[in-house]
Parts: structure tokens; C-alpha cells; sequence
């Protein structure tokens, strides 16, 4: 049997961590056996304990776990041991460690996947990696391959690279959503804290954003637009599902800008179904991202999308047609206090909230967009870089719109 060993030692949750497990999920059902490593006190080491057909081992490595020969000599045995044909890493840090131990252990396919839209440093170190160590380079996307060359052009050889876009399980999205709907019809109501706003029996128009509180995600700036919307008496609800190190700061500036009574902190939501059942807007406002993974869910639930203009946003955010992009604030403006990017978009939000058929038509379009990224295409795509060890069905072609759909 196929042996696939997942390597992810980040410890938070996020977009890496979800590829990880769904990867890992989709190929042990396929009837591979899969291993994963990852760190005992992570969000994914607590997620995937519970799956049956996934091997999981607390054994992924740390910062500075290259500089350990102990560690580097038990981890080349594991893979030895367990004959593993394929190891996928996900950060820097298991590069560093797991990827010259897969080497001396015999692993045929070395591969790195890179899903930051960040510069990788042009150092010996990682020129000897990128050339040497991994066999294939596998990105989320255009943008985040544009990154990982910026500083070196020659850093790994082009036919050893692979774009390929994350996946989305429709069927498990739908149901799960569905049930959503249907508990909140059966509930009679909303729910996350929300009362009627803008008088009796109204309803306000609720945006919603999800993803890590950190400051690539840029939650500060949708706290300054949720005042813009208070100054403008706009009947709204802004919802903030995730948890991350700066829930405090975010939460003292929603007082210090008085949204506090407006904005809803959910915390981390395992399931993001409720939020999808609640949302009328998605605003993405991350100041780079990988993929962008939750602009599918958005799109599977027909919600519109606004974003700003970055990373690969523009590959999956058609302006005008499933939502609108936005200029990035500029750096001195971080804390966008100041500039025209919050009065325009709070003036497109409102717009929307007016045009109740042009926002169902842009969901409509987001789901059609949202379809072409199939997870059983994009696991059939991952499989076809691993020749000898499975062959997926032949059925999957390349779509014209540059992803994999069944």
C-alpha cells in the first residue's frame, strides 16, 4: 500500500492546517495509507486524533529542530521504518528538518508546499534546500509562486514546480450549511448576539470576516469601516469569527471607536456553517493571503465578496461579477484611520445593502466560480505528481480556467 507522510508542525490553526487535514482525509480514503505529523499541543494534532484512517504522530519538527541530530536521526528512522513514499511539508521549519531527513531515509518524493504569499530569503541555506533536498515545489497559486522567486529567479528549476489551488468539498459544505439554515428557521431567528437594529422587526444587514486575529488579516480596518457605518446610520451587524493574538487590542478598539454594540467577536469556529447562515456580505480584509480558501466557502454559500487587491484575490474575486476589489491602503496608513479606502467601501457597502438583486446575482455567480475548485480534483492533480505510488482516474482534465474540476 501507498505510504503518504503529511508534515505540519505550526501549532494555530489556518489555511495551511485545513489543506493539511482535508489532503490527508481525501487520500486515506482513496485507500492510501496516510501519516501525519504534527505537534501534540496544535489545533491540527486535536482535529485529527479523531480520524480513523489517519495515522496521526506528535513528531513534527520545531524551529530549531534542524540543529538537533537526535531528533533528525528518529525522525530519518520513523520514515525509514514506515517505508514512506512521499512526504508533503508545509512550513520553513519542516523544510528545514524533515526534508534532509526524508533524503537519507529514501523517500522518492520530497515535496514542499509553499501557501504564504512571502518572499523566500535568498540564502545558501535555502538555495541548497529548494535545489537539492525537495523534489518538487508544489503553490497555491500564481501569486505566492511570483513570491517565493521574487528574490531569486533561479531558486528552484521550473519543471519542478506545481500550481495547484486548493479544494473544496461541495457536498460536506452544502449539508452542513443546510442544517445551518435549517436550525436557524426552526430557531426563528438570528443568532451570534444580534437584536434588531434600525427599528422595530428590522433586520440589519450583517457583513461577516473569519480568519487568524493577526495583523495580516487586517481585522482593524473593518472596525474602522464598521464606524464609518454608524456615522452614516447604517442599520448594520459586523460579525469577526476567529481567534488569534490580537483579540484583545481589536476588541479595546471597537470601544475606543464605539462599534462594540455593532461588532461580534465569535471566536474560533470549528464550523463555519452558522456564520455562512447568518452573513448577507463577506469582507475580506487580509493585507496578503496564500489562497484565500474562505472566498470558495463565501462562494459555495452564494455571498458576495470585497477584498482588496492583493496576493491572488484577483484570480478568484471577478470585480463586479461574485464581488469587488478594493485598492490596498498604503503601509502609513495601517491603521486605516485615514484615506478614501474605508469611505469607498463603506459606500459600496451600502450600495449593496440597496440592491438586494444585485447581491443575490453576484452570489450566484460565486458559486459557479467556487464549483471549478473541486477537492476531488485537486487531491486527482496532487496524486498525478506522484506517478509510482497511484494512479488516479483519468476522468479529471484541465479546466480553461486555469483549476482542476471533475
Amino acid at each position: 500500500m501507498p505510504v503518504i507522510c503529511f508534515c505540519n508542525g505550526n501549532t494555530a490553526w489556518g489555511g495551511g492546517e485545513a489543506w493539511h487535514l482535508n489532503a490527508a482525509r481525501s487520500l486515506a480514503e482513496r485507500g492510501l495509507r496516510v501519516l501525519l505529523l504534527c505537534r501534540p499541543e496544535s489545533a491540527l494534532h486535536k482535529r485529527a486524533r479523531h480520524e480513523k484512517n489517519i495515522e496521526v504522530y506528535g513528531l513534527a519538527p520545531g524551529r530549531l529542530s534542524f540543529l538537533n541530530p537526535l531528533y533528525l536521526l528518529r525522525l530519518t528512522r520513523f520514515l525509514r521504518e514506515r517505508k514512506v513514499g512521499a512526504l508533503i511539508m508545509n512550513l520553513p521549519s519542516d523544510l528545514k528538518a524533515a526534508g534532509p531527513a526524508a533524503g537519507r531515509a529514501g523517500v522518492k518524493y520530497v515535496i514542499y508546499r509553499r501557501g504564504s504569499d512571502l518572499p523566500v530569503r535568498d540564502s545558501l541555506f535555502n538555495r541548497m534546500l529548494y535545489g537539492r533536498v525537495i523534489t518538487r515545489l508544489i503553490v497555491n497559486s500564481e501569486a505566492t509562486l511570483r513570491s517565493v522567486l521574487a528574490r531569486n529567479p533561479k531558486l528552484i528549476d521550473p519543471g519542478r514546480v506545481a500550481v495547484l489551488p486548493n479544494g473544496i468539498d461541495r457536498a460536506a459544505f452544502d449539508a452542513a450549511l443546510n442544517k445551518a439554515l435549517a436550525e436557524r428557521t426552526a430557531r426563528g431567528g438570528t443568532s451570534f448576539g444580534m437584536g434588531d437594529q434600525g427599528g422595530e422587526g428590522a433586520r440589519p444587514f450583517v457583513l461577516g470576516n473569519a480568519g487568524r486575529l493577526h495583523r495580516q488579516k487586517g481585522q482593524h480596518f473593518l472596525l474602522h469601516l464598521a464606524r464609518r457605518l454608524k456615522n452614516a446610520s447604517f442599520p448594520f451587524r459586523l460579525i469577526i469569527a476567529g481567534e488569534g493574538s490580537r483579540e484583545t487590542e481589536l476588541k479595546r478598539l471597537a470601544v475606543d471607536l464605539d462599534v462594540e454594540k455593532e461588532v461580534f467577536f465569535a471566536g474560533f469556529m470549528e464550523n463555519l456553517a452558522p456564520f455562512w447562515a447568518e452573513t448577507d456580505l463577506f469582507i475580506l480584509s487580509s493585507l496578503w493571503e496564500g489562497f484565500g480558501s474562505v472566498i470558495l466557502e463565501a462562494g459555495l454559500a452564494q455571498k458576495p465578496v470585497f477584498a482588496f487587491r492583493v496576493s491572488n484575490l484577483p484570480e478568484l474575486i471577478i470585480d463586479g461579477e461574485n464581488g469587488k476589489l478594493f485598492p490596498l491602503p498604503p503601509e502609513n496608513a495601517a491603521s486605516a484611520d485615514a484615506g478614501a479606502v474605508p469611505d469607498a467601501v463603506a459606500r459600496a457597502v451600502i450600495e449593496a445593502a440597496g440592491n438586494p438583486e444585485e447581491l443575490r446575482r453576484m452570489g450566484r455567480r460565486g458559486r459557479e466560480l467556487a464549483l471549478n475548485y473541486s477537492q476531488d480534483a485537486c487531491m486527482d492533480a496532487l496524486l498525478r505528481l506522484l506517478p509510482d505510488l497511484y494512479a488516479p482516474p483519468a476522468r479529471c482534465r484541465r479546466a480553461e480556467s486555469g483549476v482542476y474540476s471533475a
